[in-house]
């Protein structure tokens, strides 16, 4: 006989609103709706979502749009650390026991690029993408944020070894100066930071990385947003992510305590994040985690989010074709 359980998650896997859903009654006292009442209730279900609908995109879109300003203040303060920051690299762990290998960046590149790619496959594959999309966008915004008030106060020497073949040279403050920096600012624009394809580089954005932010993130919203029977993604992403932040430090691309600081403050601010949202919205500013200085920023983007864990569906974000729909549907059984 099938337990309760099951019944709870088929049940949470269909839509009772749709044309070709299906009502499963899990309490025998509680008699089945009658269709005016059925009537009711999913015209009140697509009034929420119609009344949200706009308030979601219009959010998502300012988180976005926050995550912009944070990416290019690095971009902007990185053209003009690059001429200030002192050139006699720091002694490092690392450094002294494995050489440092250029090739190790491209590595760190690559594999930042799959996490990625594969975690926005499971945002928009979710049945609440805009939701779980603009929370990385917040999140994103937040450190990225953060790392742009300590690239603007300490100067750190880049770490590679052989600095000069790999650092552009440092200009002085000229008529043409101004002309310089708006180059720097567009090429790392249109690049998305990107370096591995370039002969020579910008260097000083040091404390903390970029790149192990974005890895970071990238990890952790596999791990948040992976229906549960998609496990075995969790233990593929995993060594993609350590194996993406190695390869920065043995590069020579950054100090090891620049990713070790960047994993540290990512996961503080994402595990921080989630625990506060997922809680009951009464309950959330007498909350410890609410003395946060990032808390009231973020209050805005959840005030119309259920409370608790979003449940890890998956749908089809198109309307059509129909197949894919039912394709997902199957699936959601199966991953649940």
């Amino acid at each position: 006989m099938t337990n309760r359980s099951e019944f709870t998650d088929v049940l949470q896997s269909r839509d009772p609103c749709a044309s070709n859903g299906i009502v499963i009654n899990i309490d025998p006292i509680d008699p089945e709706p009658t269709p005016i009442q059925k009537e009711f209730i999913c015209e009140n279900t697509y009034q929420h979502y119609e009344h949200h609908g706009n308030s979601e995109g219009f959010k998502t879109l300012t988180a976005f749009l926050c995550l912009m300003l944070s990416a290019f203040l690095n971009f902007f303060l990185l053209t003009v650390i690059h001429d200030v920051v002192p050139r006699e690299p720091l002694p490092d762990l690392t450094f002294m026991i494995i050489p440092q290998q250029r090739w190790a960046w491209s590595v760190g590149d690559v594999l930042s690029t799959v996490s990625s790619i594969v975690a926005f496959t499971i945002i928009f594959l979710h049945h609440q993408r805009w939701i779980v999309l603009r929370r990385t966008f917040i999140l994103g915004a937040i450190m990225y944020g953060l790392r742009a008030v300590i690239l603007g106060v300490t100067f750190l020497p880049p770490s590679f070894h052989n600095r000069d073949e790999i650092c552009q040279p440092q200009v002085n403050r000229t008529a043409m100066y101004g002309m310089e920096i708006a180059t720097r600012f567009l090429t790392y624009v249109i690049t998305l930071g990107l370096t591995s394809g370039q002969d020579k580089i910008l260097c000083g954005d040091l404390m903390f990385s970029g790149h192990t932010v974005v890895l970071t993130i990238m990890y952790f919203v596999q791990l948040q947003y992976t229906p549960r029977g998609l496990v075995i993604l969790r233990y593929i992403a995993a060594p993609i992510t350590f194996l993406g932040i190695g390869a920065l430090v043995v590069s020579g691309g950054h100090y090891t305590m620049d990713v070790l600081i960047a994993y540290w403050l990512t996961s503080h601010v994402f595990w921080s994040y989630h625990q506060i949202f997922e809680m009951k919205k009464e309950d959330r500013p007498q909350a410890p985690l609410s003395r946060l200085w990032w808390f009231w920023l973020c209050y805005w983007f959840e005030s119309d989010v259920s409370d608790g864990k979003l449940i890890n569906k998956w749908s089809w974000p198109l309307e059509g074709p129909q197949k894919m729909h039912s394709i997902m549907n199957r699936i959601n059984l199966k991953l649940q």
